[in-house]
């Protein structure tokens, strides 16, 4: 059900996030869409203009006011103001710096290697900042137990989130954990899923644009039960959603291709504390 008007529009970006989660699954797949690249890349809707951001997630402007009035706002610019004072409050230099650093690279157009070299490395260091303060100590404990007492850990990502799942299959296999990493090679996946039970542990990875298949074993091992360690960008993604515990990586985009020394970072930390919570059993 649509909120009332704009005296009850969310008046702050906290609070229009928990509206967006709370009912992201009664959206309509376009508002669902918009939903997820309003927490996905929020910077985006403070400073685009309604066109820019029709044509970058592929709706009409009008559906972008549709969705705005469906959570209680006049238009798409009385809800834009939220966003801004987004980037006022809270770390703003580093929203807005981030931001810098994708026009930056637009503007570069790769005609200066080192300035892009620059770019990237500054905005890894915004999101490794970002990643410190956000992510739950507990989250972290509670994984950690996970991957300790799972009897096998399979492992999938694909696209961008693969070397990020390499790198889990090889630091639990160098702490000679039993662990298969589910690559797709002869298509067998779904076979291989299938043998996973509820003692063992599925770590899948996936950012926007989901990886239909990621998103199709997290879904299944839900289903039947199998506990799920999940990293991804929003809360509202589908491997959040279905996530025993799941980690949300604020990778800025700054190019068509992000940084991922976030999820990197956070899966070596991951695997760095299970060797020394393994020895402290023994």
């Amino acid at each position: 059900m649509r909120l009332a008007e704009t005296d009850t529009a969310p008046e702050s970006f906290d609070r229009l996030r928990h509206a967006i989660q709370s009912r992201y699954d009664n959206l309509s797949p376009h508002l669902q869409k918009i939903a997820g690249r309003a927490l996905e890349d929020p910077n985006g809707f403070a400073l685009e203009t309604i066109a820019v951001l029709a044509d970058r997630i592929s709706v009409q402007p009008s559906t972008l006011v549709r969705f705005a009035k469906e959570f209680g706002y006049s238009g798409f610019s009385n809800m834009q103001k939220v966003f801004k004072l987004r980037l006022i409050e809270g770390a703003p230099v580093s929203r807005e710096t981030i931001y810098e650093h994708r026009e930056k690279l637009e503007s570069l157009a790769g005609d200066d290697p080192k300035a892009i070299l620059n770019a990237f490395t500054e905005a890894s260091e915004l999101c490794l900042d970002r990643l410190r303060e956000t992510v739950p100590a507990e989250s972290l404990r509670t994984a950690i137990e996970m991957l300790h007492n799972a009897d096998t850990v399979y492992v999938i990502g694909q696209r961008r989130a693969f070397p990020i799942a390499a790198y889990i299959a090889y630091g639990l296999t160098r702490l000679e954990y039993r662990c298969n990493l589910l690559d797709a090679v002869g298509g067998m996946v779904p076979q291989q899923v299938a043998t996973l039970r509820p003692t063992d542990l599925l770590v899948a990875i996936s950012f926007a644009e989901y990886a239909p298949a990621v998103v199709e074993v997290v879904r299944d091992a839900h289903i039947r039960g199998i506990p799920t360690l999940t990293i991804t960008d929003t809360d509202t993604s589908p491997l959040a959603r279905h996530g025993s515990v799941y980690f949300t990586v604020d990778d800025a985009e700054i190019h068509r291709f992000r940084p991922i020394a976030g999820a990197i970072t956070l899966v070596q930390s991951l695997i760095v504390a299970l060797g020394y919570y393994r020895d402290n059993l023994e």
